[in-house]
């Protein structure tokens, strides 16, 4: 081989490891789905430059966004995948990260639980009036039920709620997947 084929190769390899490496550092589109958690050392303006938003359009999906940001903040993104349907109508069950302002009423009101259920399934909490912004808070477990619509189908609603197709058909005695029609309501969790 001689040093002009060398170089080539050496220079062609760089740029296809380059290429390799800044790819998974990229998000496909600027997309971030319909909500964003604050991480240490975000700004409002690489927020919207990672999502594919402007500065504006946060503001607007946020009301009640201040000067000042922090890590464990949670953003909407306008125009990100529509969320789940509402806690309360559903019910809900996981965590849920303290923001500034909340109290136990508040985030029970949000996702229709009372402040007696929140403190039963978060023994950590000796004082109802004393939480902090960032503190996780588990949310009580209750059965998730979710009516099926026109043009649903097992993958989108176990995409849309974060299950998988096997878990729905067991809770729901589905033997073959295709088989659910409008109407029909399916248990989640």
């Amino acid at each position: 081989m001689s040093n002009k084929s060398i170089i080539r190769f050496v220079l062609l390899t760089a740029i296809l490891l380059g290429s390799f490496a800044s790819a998974g550092s990229v998000n496909a589109g600027g997309y971030c789905g319909s909500t964003y958690t604050i991480q240490w050392g975000d700004t409002l303006g690489r927020i919207a430059n990672l999502c594919g938003v402007t500065v504006d359009a946060l503001y607007a999906a946020n009301p009640g966004l201040g000067a000042y940001i922090y890590a464990g903040q949670v953003l909407n993104i306008p125009g990100g995948v529509p969320p789940a349907p509402p806690p309360p109508s559903y019910g809900y069950s996981g965590s849920y990260v303290v923001q500034y302002g909340d109290t136990l009423r508040k985030i029970g009101d949000r996702f229709g639980f009372t402040v007696w259920e929140l403190l039963s399934a978060n023994p950590q909490i000796w004082n109802p009036n004393l939480i902090y912004v960032g503190q996780v808070i588990n949310l009580p477990y209750r059965p998730v039920y979710y009516t099926v619509r026109y043009g649903d189908t097992l993958f989108k609603i176990a995409a849309r709620f974060g299950t998988t197709v096997a878990s729905l058909q067991s809770l729901n005695n589905i033997w073959n997947p295709n088989w659910i029609y409008a109407g029909q309501t399916l248990r989640i969790r």
